[in-house]
């Protein structure tokens, strides 16, 4: 049976690989790291209560930030697979307490060469004036198929602020589909971004949900998808603006690049109230060819000069 000490090695050789930062190892900086179903390394912080349970397939996860906790630096997580396994899930709730304000560092990490379904379901709850930041970075091998399916279902209360952003920028992208829900209060903040590349016969599916259901509150939908080869992409950004004086807005901006590219944008905006605001933009399009070429005039190949402007996009 491995070891911890085992297990950790084995996660920094694999996620090292396909482009995790080697600091976080060497720091020591994961409050949490998972490997498939095992606890790999768990260390508290201040102000952070957590309760972690290894399940057949992966965790479930609770966690309560106490009011008022404030946090300079992130609270660091990762879920991964270092080796085969057929399937992983991970449950996780999240309650901010009133006042707090915490960022929350997630990073996914699938090793190079593996097939795997990863599901997870997170229900977080933002109290009254407190501040959430959740960034959710992905890391596969440019040669790991995963069937990713994660569900993000969000309650932003009084004067809260709630900022969830979804990145997949290393490796294939493989089949997702992303669905990020939120109900936002009396002058409560939340803004969703995602911002991914899919690459030869990669499937992306995209959804975010804002219900804008308290007065004065705010909602910001914000989509970045590069698409090459045969990729599918499809975002769908929803608003719906129930409230007195709620304002709300849907961007999205994808490029394709092959072909063989499919990309849909539906943004879709409903208002129940007549001081209420939403507001929508789509673009789809190539990679500027002033850019492309400025870049070349550099000494860039023309795939090299691509690849800037796609980090650039992602960043």
């Amino acid at each position: 049976m491995a070891t911890a000490r085992n297990l950790l090695n084995i996660a920094k050789k694999e996620f090292t690989k396909i482009g995790l930062p080697e600091e976080l190892f060497t720091k020591n900086k994961f409050n949490l790291l998972v490997d498939r179903n095992k606890i790999v390394t768990k260390y508290p912080a201040p102000g952070v209560r957590s309760e972690v349970i290894e399940t057949p397939t992966g965790v479930k996860t609770k966690v309560y930030i106490e009011p008022g906790t404030k946090l300079e630096e992130p609270v660091t997580l990762c879920f991964g697979a270092a080796g085969r396994t057929d399937l992983q899930t991970t449950e996780s709730e999240i309650i901010v307490g009133e006042g707090a304000d915490v960022k929350f560092q997630v990073y996914g990490a699938m090793a190079d060469g593996i097939k795997l379904k990863h599901t997870a379901k997170t229900r977080i709850v933002v109290e009254k004036n407190a501040k959430f930041v959740f960034i959710d970075v992905h890391y596969n091998g440019e040669n790991t198929l995963v069937d990713l399916e994660t569900e993000t279902d969000a309650y932003v209360g009084e004067n809260a602020y709630f900022k969830s952003v979804f990145k997949q920028i290393k490796g294939r992208a493989g089949k997702v589909r992303v669905n990020l829900k939120a109900k936002v209060n009396r002058k409560g903040v939340v803004v969703f971004e995602t911002k991914m590349i899919g690459k030869k016969d990669d499937e992306i599916k995209v959804e975010d949900i804002i219900y804008l259901d308290g007065e004065e509150s705010r909602g910001i939908s914000k989509s970045r998808i590069i698409a090459v080869d045969q990729t599918k992409a499809e975002f769908i950004g929803e608003t719906y603006g129930n409230a007195p004086r709620c304002r709300g807005h849907i961007d999205c901006s994808e490029i394709i690049r092959g072909k063989d590219v499919v990309v849909k944008a539906v943004p879709v905006v409903v208002v129940r109230d007549e001081t209420a605001k939403v507001t929508h933009e789509a673009a789809i399009g190539s990679i500027d060819k002033k850019q492309l070429e400025t870049l070349m005039a550099r000494g860039l190949t023309e795939d090299e000069a691509v690849d800037v402007i796609v980090q650039g996009m992602l960043r």
